[in-house]
């Protein structure tokens, strides 16, 4: 063969299609596969995207066209779901719900604090904070029975009635004074009761700003300085009481100085006199001792004991 029939074969020769590579029985698969990803992105731009993400601290919760709410909840991160599924998110993470006297501040705009009734029958404006959280197992039960408005159906209404109910159980004085944390933590307890078997968690209650009627809080507020003060003279008299105390200690221990130093001079004296029955020139010779040093011109003694003279000088 003449080479330049090799090149002119060459040069006329039709580009090599790469499918024709593909072995006949890897075709239908093929096709298969790309029938099924042109039926989803009809399906996606009919009905919405098969593609979910799930943010951090939410759970998703499916709604199938066919079988209504699914049990089982997507957790965090990219799923892929079928169009005929719709997907609500739902926070699972820490939320408050308030009530309070300040406008913007609670759920609803305007005065929306709890009042209720003491034992003694005196009512109490309180603002009061939940904190609770939506256990994620339960998303999807609570989809199905309250949907996402859940705080306004079962949170409110339930909050309203067990603060009453525990608040009747105590004194104002309680609840406005020492007690109000453990009142507070009563709250809760009943709370989480309440509340858990509908998929939540009660994580703090925080009982603030309670407002007494105005002759209440001044009695209360009387009765509170009246006992600081009287635990103010407590502190006063035991601090006299210590001090008058310490004073009698100590005069004690100067009559008990006295009376021992009294009865040391006695023994000493009684000793001298012993000694002086013994011999009594002894007396003679303290008298020198006491004289020793002494300038003396003139000297007078008793005539019974002689004169006595400064041998050194004779």
């Amino acid at each position: 063969m003449d080479l330049n029939d090799d090149w002119e074969d060459k040069g006329n020769s039709r580009p090599i299609n790469p499918l024709n590579k593909i072995p006949e029985s890897i075709g239908p698969i093929i096709r298969i596969i790309a029938i099924i990803f042109t039926i989803l992105i009809v399906f996606s731009v009919a009905f919405g995207s098969i593609f979910v993400s799930i943010g951090a601290g939410e759970v998703g919760v499916k709604f199938s066209q066919f079988g209504g709410v699914q049990p089982d909840e997507l957790g965090e991160g990219l799923h892929i779901v079928p169009p005929w599924i719709s997907v609500t998110k739902y926070s699972v993470q820490s939320q408050v719900y308030t009530m309070s006297s300040q406008a913007s501040e609670g759920e609803r705009v305007g005065d929306d604090r709890i009042n209720a009734l003491t034992s003694e029958g005196l009512t109490l404006g309180m603002d009061i904070s939940i904190r609770y959280r939506l256990i994620p197992a339960d998303a999807s039960s609570v989809h199905q029975k309250l949907g996402p408005s859940y705080a306004e159906k079962i949170l409110r209404p339930t909050i309203k009635s067990v603060i009453r109910e525990v608040v009747s159980k105590h004194t104002a004085m309680e609840i406005y004074g020492t007690q109000r944390q453990l009142v507070a933590e009563e709250m809760q307890n009943e709370l989480e009761a309440r509340l858990s078997d509908d998929g939540f968690i009660v994580e703090e209650v925080l009982l603030r700003n309670v407002k007494l009627p105005e002759r209440v809080a001044t009695a209360i507020e009387e009765k509170l300085q009246a006992d600081q003060e009287a635990q103010r003279m407590i502190f006063v008299k035991q601090k006299e009481e210590l001090e008058a105390e310490r004073k009698i200690i100590e005069s004690n221990g100067v009559a008990n100085a006295t009376i021992i130093r009294a009865r040391g001079e006695a023994e000493s004296l009684r000793i001298i006199n012993e000694e002086i029955k013994k011999n009594p020139d002894l007396i003679n010779y303290k008298y020198i001792q006491m004289l020793e040093g002494q300038d003396l011109q003139t000297m007078i003694v008793p005539t019974d004991q002689g004169i006595i003279l400064d041998a050194t000088n004779a």
